[in-house]
């Protein structure tokens, strides 16, 4: 195998923040890269490092001679016109947009493309590009799972190198030869998916154990301070400051903290749950205007205990079947009775129109009291 790309001591920052340090690898033809962590890590900006579309605050880069790298961004630009000209390559253009569903769209003009529907524009462009590496970012947002499957055994025979970011478990653990982990400042090379699985088990249970041996010794310090002399107990305040601190500090092998929203969830609990039917639909169906069905003659009843999901490819109806459950829309036909005292919360494919102006907290206790807990950095 040919050497594409060897990175050393790769590093970036953030103000107050470490994103990554100390990135060493090296790609060769036919290696399959993952890079995951959680959101904020640096991995969009490793990838762009990685890619040569900016240079590094440490270490080197070095490339193969004359290599073609490929590149899915995660929020990518298209050239003006349609959506076959922007993809190019002609008919193996035509096959890969028809593969990820964008077929009836190939004379679409780019600029009339939904969010989800550039990204396959360009992840199909990608895909058709003459290159020797491919750098992608989150190529399986807004695929159906037929698209993700065929995307996976592409990415499977491909010859050259791949760095590939994903949240998706599966995509990772068929496609990938390696795992790169990204883990607040910290970076772990691991040889496949599985091996990442045990080693970040593996260090959790080191962490949980010091982290428990910790607590221990802090404890056994604050209770040996508080039985001390008085004689021996007029200086210590800083030390019996010092250990309480540490038992009343979060565990740091938790990873990063999270919010209690107990309170945030209880906001609406004072009615009680009358019956089990949450929503029943009667012979629903829709379509857009004289359009034809998107889906007809739908029954279904759901009970508080179940829970659904909702399969099928781009443009089968799926989102305006959730916003027929959540009363946003009415049906064509049919029939939506949802229980009493059931109350819908929604996220939506967008996201939420959040108020730019409030703070995050704000947004999500609804400016009804304080999180109990801590914040994330």
């Amino acid at each position: 195998p040919v050497i594409l790309l060897d990175v050393a001591g790769l590093r970036a920052t953030r103000p107050e923040r470490v994103l990554f340090d100390d990135v060493t690898f090296t790609l060769r033809t036919g290696d399959r890269l993952g890079v995951l962590g959680p959101n904020g890590t640096g991995k969009s900006t490793l990838l762009r490092v990685l890619s040569g579309v900016d240079e590094p605050e440490a270490g080197t880069r070095r490339t193969a001679r004359d290599l073609r790298v490929a590149v899915l961004d995660q929020e990518p630009h298209l050239a003006p016109g349609s959506v076959r000209d922007a993809v190019g390559a002609a008919w193996q253009g035509e096959e890969v947009l028809d593969r990820l569903g964008m077929g009836p769209l190939l004379d679409a003009d780019t600029a009339t493309l939904s969010g989800g529907q550039a990204k396959r524009a360009a992840l199909a462009r990608t895909l058709v590009a003459e290159c020797d590496l491919l750098v992608l970012d989150e190529p399986t947002n807004h695929l159906d799972i037929d698209a993700i499957a065929w995307l996976e055994d592409r990415l499977v025979r491909w010859r050259g190198g791949l760095v590939l970011v994903s949240h998706d478990r599966h995509v990772l653990e068929r496609v990938c030869t390696r795992v790169l982990e990204l883990d607040r400042g910290s970076v772990h090379l691991h040889e496949g998916y599985d091996a990442y699985l045990e080693d970040r088990t593996a260090r959790e249970a080191a962490a949980e154990q010091a982290e428990a041996t910790r607590r221990v010794l802090a404890r056994r310090e604050l209770e040996w301070l508080r039985r001390g002399a008085p004689a021996r107990r007029r200086k210590p305040r800083a030390r019996i400051e010092s250990a309480a601190a540490v038992l009343d500090a979060p565990s740091v092998a938790a990873g990063p903290a999270t919010l209690d929203l107990s309170d945030r969830a209880r906001l609406h609990a004072g009615t009680p749950r009358l019956g089990d039917k949450v929503i029943e639909l009667d012979g629903v169906g829709h379509r857009h205007g004289d359009g034809p069905w998107l889906f007809d003659g739908l029954d279904l009843l759901l009970d508080r205990r179940e829970r659904l999901g909702v399969v099928g490819p781009n443009g089968g109806g799926k989102t305006t079947l959730l916003e027929i459950l959540a009363g946003t829309i009415a049906p064509a036909r049919g029939t939506v009775a949802v229980g009493p005292t059931v109350q819908i919360g929604v996220y939506r494919q967008h996201g939420p129109d959040l108020d730019r102006a409030r703070r995050v907290r704000d947004v999500v206790t609804g400016g009804k009291g304080p999180i109990d807990g801590h914040t994330s950095s």
